[in-house]
């Protein structure tokens, strides 16, 4: 039984030799059509573009050589093979004639497995030593003729190949918008809100472009946008008395909750998408752009109105500066009438205080009043922020009289360089009832909407707030 094992052992040895003598030719001829095929692949796909092509050469090499691997298993060395290779080294093939006998106790098979104990050992170096062909030349020239062709279409790509990997580089952009909206679906709890974003994901799957699927995500936004809007008009009015409801129900306060988180989710991916859209080279349009400024700017604004406490503490000193707008609007005025330009006066005498009655001619009065009516702005944003009341507001009247200083210098000679006019006195605004600005307020909006160009489903979404606001 020891001299069987033995003689196994060397079989064992031979037919792993053999194995590596078929699996090498084999492996040439493999990678060579793996090489191949990613070449003719690339070429193929500088005809048209073709997304993903890469991917998809890279995808049939690895399934080539994979296939090699199976053939070169299947085309193993079985071990019967292996025996009779072996056995041909043997003068009087006693291998063979040895392993063929089972019964050991046999005189004639103890002999044979003797003599072939023997003579293995020399018929094993024969048999390593024989003359092997492992290298197909031909199998290298096209190997490393292929391999060379291939790096100059990879490293050289044509304008098909290069638009390709702009569409690929697209496709990822709007995987990534469909990835935030399906996190921010299963972060919704409110049944409304989860029904909105699952209608979003299934308009996503029908984009084609990363506009279009910016253009759904702001347009969901606005949606979003118009239903917060609407709960907390009812909020308002319950609390104001104005409206029959007991106010927002337990689940409609959720609700409003969970859709500023979602607005101000949607606005953050939507700009992600513009800035990766602008680094691909296409950036969104001008009316998309103005709708995602839009949205930034209400998120902030809401953001502020959320956090009271942070905004008069950051703004008192501004709060105080609207507070005296009228002193303001006249230091201003003075300062801002120092800044007349006029070629040949002499050693500043021209920046001097001309508003008022005097000197200057026009100009000085011109730039006084400019200067005035900048400043009427500045008060005007503080009423229309809310964050003080109009009773606090003292607007300039430009045009009565003033403190005026006159400069005594000579004025010298020479041409004006530019003139202003003022746009006349700015006075103190009136309070209107809300009902009887809220026609003229949607026709300014509806017209500007039309100047922007807005896309017709972002107008029906202006058109039904305005509609449901007029409904109360």
């Amino acid at each position: 039984m020891e001299r069987r094992k033995q003689l196994r052992k060397y079989i064992q040895r031979a037919k792993t030799s053999l194995t590596v003598e078929r699996s090498i030719p084999i492996a040439q001829y493999g990678l060579f059509l793996a090489l191949l095929s990613s070449a003719a692949l690339f070429l193929v796909s500088r005809l048209f573009v073709w997304p993903y092509y890469r991917q998809t050469a890279l995808t049939i090499f690895i399934v080539v050589i994979l296939a090699t691997v199976l053939f070169t298993w299947w085309k193993r060395i079985k071990e019967k093979e292996a025996l009779h290779t072996l056995d041909d080294y043997f003068s009087h093939n006693e291998l063979v004639t040895a392993l063929s006998f089972e019964d050991d106790k046999d005189p004639l098979v103890q002999s044979l497995l003797t003599k072939a104990i023997e003579n293995v050992e020399k018929a094993f170096a024969d048999f390593k030593a024989r003359k092997k062909n492992l290298i197909r030349p031909k199998a290298l020239i096209g190997l490393f003729g292929t391999a060379v062709v291939l790096a100059i279409l990879y490293m050289f790509p044509a304008a098909s190949q290069i638009e390709a990997i702009e569409v690929e580089k697209e496709k990822a952009v709007i995987e990534d918008v469909k990835k935030e909206v399906a996190k921010l679906e299963k972060k919704a709890e409110t049944k409304e809100v989860k029904e909105q974003l699952k209608e979003l994901q299934n308009t996503l799957k029908k984009t084609k472009t990363a506009e279009e699927a910016l253009r759904e995500v702001v347009k969901k936004q606005k949606e979003l946008a118009l239903k917060e809007q609407q709960l907390k008009d009812k909020q308002t009015a319950s609390k104001e008395g104005a409206s029959d409801d007991k106010g927002l129900s337990k689940e409609e306060v959720e609700q409003l909750k969970e859709l500023a988180q979602m607005q101000q989710e949607l606005t953050q991916n939507a700009n992600a998408t513009q800035t990766a859209m602008s680094k691909l080279g296409k950036p969104a349009s001008n009316t998309l752009q103005n709708a995602i400024a839009g949205a930034n700017s209400a998120n902030n604004n809401q953001h502020n109105n959320n956090n009271p406490n942070q905004n008069s503490s950051g703004n008192s000193q501004p709060n105080n500066q609207q507070g005296k707008t009228g002193q303001q609007g006249q230091t201003n005025s003075q300062n801002g009438s120092q800044q007349t330009n006029s070629k040949g006066q002499k050693q500043g005498s021209n920046q001097s205080n001309q508003q008022g009655q005097g000197q200057g001619q026009g100009q000085g009065q011109g730039q006084g009043q400019g200067q005035g009516q900048g400043r009427g702005n500045s008060s005007g944003q503080g009423a229309g922020t809310g964050q003080g009341g109009r009773d606090l507001l003292t607007t300039p009247r430009i045009g009565g009289s003033s403190q005026t200083s006159v400069d005594g210098g000579a004025l010298g000679e020479g041409s004006h360089v530019s003139e202003q006019q003022g746009n006349g006195p700015i006075t103190k605004g009136s309070i209107r009832p809300y009902e009887e600005v809220i026609g003229s307020y949607k026709d300014s909006y509806l017209e500007s909407s039309e100047r922007l160009q807005l896309p017709k489903d972002l107008q029906n979404v202006v058109q039904s707030y305005f509609t449901s606001i007029e409904s109360k």
